[in-house]
């Protein structure tokens, strides 16, 4: 700890390692010799996938509460942007930028300048996309010159390393792409970690861990301290503690890996497989968030100078359990009280919240016990929020039925429907992950269909969540206002935009409630505005409250419960908790990082740099 006054304060950690929740004390908060507030040298951002900001509350996140009641939380904070969705949200959180200035705007990428090289106006997945794919959208931007990113800072300033690790890919490598080449960076290189793909090439693996499996991989420079040491031929020597199920248990003898998500409504759309984002009873090869907060912690404890100092600037941890389960079952709707030590309840939004909080625990105990806490910024926030679709309560919850009254819910309510719902290529011929797709996203709900019809063969490719984006394959200004008409007749719609170059017009309005009005009215220009690029939608409509395409909780839109994010900045500098109405959207995190570590921004971003209290 510092020198000179300290004030200590008690956080009671919700500690879930081998599935018994235990409470430590954890000591923390100085201020330097001097009396004057530490300008922090590293910054640890934690990030909860789809955490609406009432969850701290609902379901008593100790560490949450704590540190938003110690640091300055922006209790009106929103992403004031579409798409609200991790594939946008965790390269915006990193790099200032909004949508339509950092290279892809949404789910779906026209390709409009052959950036990825498959074709002029070819339609891609951005979910799917590659690290080495990321780097070329930002690259490509503002004419080949890119923008830096946080990792571009941090390095610049203290000649240290940028972690980002998580369990999904796309939320792990839109955060640690950046133009700067491996070659440049300081010490080493920077590290990205996730989850590989679903592995079965190992007989000793799968004997270990009953099935398919997954391990730390791709990424960028993983370390060997995580993956395990491998044999001439490329296998590994052992199945190390980051080795979890990941079968999807769809095979006899498996089917308990999903953990009853398989047979259950709404969850069948989108079910949970194996430990990727559980963590399991498995004590040896616990997954999910324990499994990324232990993957952070032991580069917290490997990626050290000799005399102890960190040789990182900044890590970027991804959590994406809430996000999970808040898909399969209703995001709010789904209720408090299952039981989190085991896995028919970890697939529950409450239990997910509860793990995640614990995880953020471990990881601040472990920075005091390093001596590397007085010293770290802390930044607690979310990708975005989410809402429900369907009706407040299921039918039968033991039976894959759609129970009556689901009016509000337009997607497919089978058996993993989810990226059919999601996407429709009416031409199969979009590129996922670098292939063509052919026909797997020509599948469409009743009402998708109708408006493809409408469309009258003019849609290349639409996305579809809590809002419906259409991609037109003949998008001059008459296309676009041709569209208009069957957007605006989609169920759900209430504005209906068109792009027009760099802005939105809107062409056509729905009955709203007073609610939504009055939110739209205030903010949805602005949100849908931030998309609007060469690779964006060519029409748009927003959808009411409570509403979706996809699954029964979700996000993308520009509706107040998706764009309702928690933000909140700490440091052990002494001072009091304080809650501040300031304007704040996710733009603004990376300058009010770089403030308040002393940096200046070197080139233009959307975000402000704002006030910490």
């Amino acid at each position: 700890m510092g020198k000179g006054r300290m004030m200590r304060k008690k956080l009671g950690l919700l500690v879930l390692v081998t599935l018994v929740v235990a409470a430590c004390a954890l000591v923390f908060g100085s201020i330097g010799a001097e009396g004057k507030p530490k300008t922090p040298k590293r910054v640890l951002i934690v990030l909860f996938d789809q955490m609406r900001p009432e969850y701290a509350d609902r379901f008593d996140m100790t560490n949450f509460k704590k540190l938003r009641g110690e640091g300055t939380s922006f209790d009106k904070a929103y992403l004031g942007y579409m798409g609200s969705e991790t594939v946008i949200a965790h390269n915006v959180i990193t790099s200032g930028q909004l949508p339509k200035h950092m290279g892809w705007v949404d789910e779906g990428y026209r390709d409009a300048n052959d950036v990825l090289g498959f074709g002029s106006d070819t339609m891609h997945i951005t979910g799917d996309l590659s690290y080495s794919d990321f780097r070329k959208l930002i690259t490509a931007e503002n004419g080949g010159a890119g923008y830096p990113k946080l990792a571009d800072y941090l390095r610049a300033k203290f000649g240290k390393k940028f972690i980002t690790v998580g369990e999904k890919s796309y939320a792990v490598e839109t955060a640690a792409a950046t133009v700067a080449t491996q070659a440049s960076y300081a010490d080493g290189g920077d590290i990205a970690v996730r989850m590989s793909s679903r592995k079965s090439d190992s007989a000793t693996c799968k004997a270990t861990l009953g099935g398919a499996y997954r391990y730390p991989a791709k990424g960028v420079n993983v370390p060997e301290y995580l993956s395990g040491p491998k044999n001439a031929d490329g296998t590994f020597t052992a199945c190390n503690r980051f080795f979890v199920n990941a079968d999807k248990g769809d095979k006899p003898g498996f089917e308990a890996n999903h953990y009853g998500t398989r047979d259950a409504f709404p969850s069948f759309m989108y079910p949970e497989e194996a430990n990727r984002f559980v963590p399991g009873t498995d004590s040896a090869h616990l997954g999910g968030d324990v499994w990324v907060a232990d993957a952070a912690m032991a580069m917290m404890e490997n990626e050290r100078d000799l005399s102890g100092d960190a040789t990182w600037a900044g890590m970027f941890v991804t959590l994406g359990g809430i996000d999970k389960n808040g898909h399969m079952w209703g995001a709010d709707q789904d209720t408090d009280g299952h039981d989190c030590s085991v896995g028919t309840g970890q697939v529950h939004v409450d239990c997910a919240a509860k793990i995640a909080d614990a995880q953020l625990g471990r990881m601040i105990k472990k920075l005091e016990d390093l001596g590397q806490l007085d010293d770290t910024l802390i930044v607690l926030t979310a990708d975005h929020g989410a809402t429900h679709a369907g009706p407040l309560k299921y039918e039968d919850a033991s039976k894959p039925t759609v129970p009556t009254g689901a009016a509000n819910f337009y997607g497919k309510p089978t058996l993993l429907a989810g990226d059919t719902n999601w996407y429709y290529d009416p031409l199969n011929a979009s590129f996922d992950g670098g292939l063509p797709s052919g026909s797997t996203y020509n599948g469409p709900s009743t009402e998708i269909a109708k408006l493809g019809a409408a469309l009258g063969g003019n849609l290349q490719f639409s996305y579809q969540s809590t809002s419906i984006q259409a991609w037109l394959t003949n998008h001059e200004t008459s296309d676009k206002l041709a569209a208009v008409g069957p957007m605006s007749d989609a169920a759900g719609v209430i504005a209906t935009y068109w792009r027009d170059g760099d802005h939105y017009v809107l062409a056509d309005t729905n009955p709203m409630t007073k609610s939504e009005e009055k939110w739209w009215k205030k903010n949805g220009q602005d949100i849908v505005d931030g998309m609007a690029a060469d690779n964006g939608p060519d029409v748009v409509g927003l959808l009411q409250d409570d509403t979706g395409y996809g699954v029964y909780g979700d996000h993308g839109g520009a509706s107040e419960e998706v764009q309702r994010v928690p933000v909140v900045f700490w440091t052990a500098d002494g001072k009091k908790g304080s809650k501040t109405g300031e304007p704040f959207q996710t733009p603004d995190v990376m300058p009010t990082i770089l403030r308040e570590m002393g940096i200046p921004l070197t080139a233009p971003v959307d975000g402000k740099a704002r006030k910490v209290k």
